[in-house]
């Protein structure tokens, strides 16, 4: 084990890092599958006696009950994102039954993403019988491209058992990690959130620790450091941003990768160096206001497949960076910048007395209290849990 020393802002990253499912998820991601109803539709399409008979069972089945293509695609080896790419291509290219455009009002040289819920949506009839039966054709046409109509006869023969088996072994681990991997992003964002929440921080936005998926990032005109509508080229939008007597005093980053960040890592960070000059030079020209500083929520074992291009660059533009594990680096910077007033902090059992001295060297102010044992003067303070670490404020 490295030395708790942290003889760089790496080492201590790489310390305190959490693997994927220590990172938080944020709200619920459901798996649920009817299984009998897709064996039923298995079994009713592996009957037909060729493929222009199947595509037509195919049809009926959509109209009879779309969410049978959410459920069918699993079995196919196709994530959500996947096929609404594929649709929204295929659909740009196929025509209205009453209308002269394509049946989703897009061209193909003016092609634009349409989520599942809008093919769904066509399926249940609401722009009418003829776009459904249309949407039931190309969405049946695809299906059988990708070869439903041959697994059909492969997954028709099996038990209830053995199909739970398949989808809970092979199937349902895929589709939780493509829903998980955004939504621990967004997990870990709501549980900073709430830290400063409870620290009674002033933040925008005002609904991220309650509804992290929804809230929008606020946008910062690096030009002025104030909040303002997005502008392209003069804004940059930030996760959350700390405000005080409504000045902006904190921007924060969130880059949380379980898995390769890939070149958008490497560009994430390439950006980060770009806003982190832009707000030293507001700083540096602008000494008579208070200072802004970056920080970063960064977290995810992902880094480590390329650490000089992304989380290495990254700590060394942020001002402040907190972990899954170190949110208590939140409210202890808060108090130094004058924001809040801790009484004391308490770590949990993950660090010995090595880290904690190692910490409080770095991190903890002279006038906050390291509590080791209990404390009754501590009981009318307010006690958040932050990471590995309870504060008292």
């Amino acid at each position: 084990m490295p030395s708790p020393a942290y003889a760089s802002k790496e080492d201590e990253y790489w310390y305190n890092v959490s693997p994927q499912d220590d990172l938080p998820l944020a709200g619920q991601i459901d798996l649920e599958i009817d299984l009998k109803s897709i064996s039923v539709f298995f079994l009713k399409l592996a009957g037909a006696a060729n493929v222009t008979s199947a595509k037509k069972i195919i049809r009926e089945c959509l109209i009879d009950n779309p969410v049978i293509f959410s459920h069918a695609r699993q079995f196919l080896g196709l994530s959500d994102k996947r096929a609404y790419l594929d649709l929204s291509y295929i659909a740009s290219r196929t025509p209205h039954p009453t209308q002269a455009t394509s049946i989703s009002g897009c061209h193909p040289w003016t092609l634009s993403r349409h989520p599942m819920a809008f093919f769904l949506r066509l399926l249940s009839g609401s722009q009418g019988k003829p776009v459904q039966i249309s949407t039931a054709d190309m969405i049946a046409a695809y299906m059988i491209e990708q070869g439903l109509y041959e697994a059909a006869r492969g997954f028709s023969g099996m038990s209830e058992n053995l199909m739970q088996l398949v989808y809970t072994r092979l199937i349902s681990p895929k589709e939780y990690q493509q829903k998980a991997a955004k939504r621990r992003g967004h997990g870990c964002e709501a549980a900073l959130a709430e830290v400063l929440e409870q620290c009674g921080i002033d933040m925008i936005p005002k609904n991220k620790a309650a509804n992290p998926m929804g809230a929008n990032d606020p946008h910062l005109n690096l030009e002025t450091m104030t909040v303002s509508e997005r502008q392209a080229g003069t804004t940059h939008a930030f996760d959350m941003i700390i405000l005080s007597d409504k000045r902006v005093i904190v921007a924060i980053q969130s880059l949380i990768h379980t898995s390769d960040p890939g070149q958008y890592g490497v560009d994430k960070s390439n950006e980060t160096v770009s806003i982190a000059g832009k707000i030293k030079k507001w700083n540096t020209q602008n000494k008579e206001k208070t200072n802004v500083e970056l920080w970063g929520l960064v977290d995810g074992v992902g880094f480590s497949e390329n650490k000089s291009d992304t989380i290495n660059k990254l700590l060394k533009q942020f001002n402040n960076f907190v972990q899954i594990k170190t949110l208590y680096k939140a409210p202890l910077r808060l108090h130094l910048l004058g924001q809040i007033k801790i009484k004391g902090i308490f770590f949990s059992d993950y660090y010995d007395t090595e880290d904690i001295d190692a910490i409080k060297n770095i991190y903890v102010p002279k006038d906050v209290k390291v509590i080791t044992a209990k404390d009754e003067t501590l009981s009318s303070w307010k006690s958040i849990r932050c990471g590995e670490a309870v504060i008292y404020i």
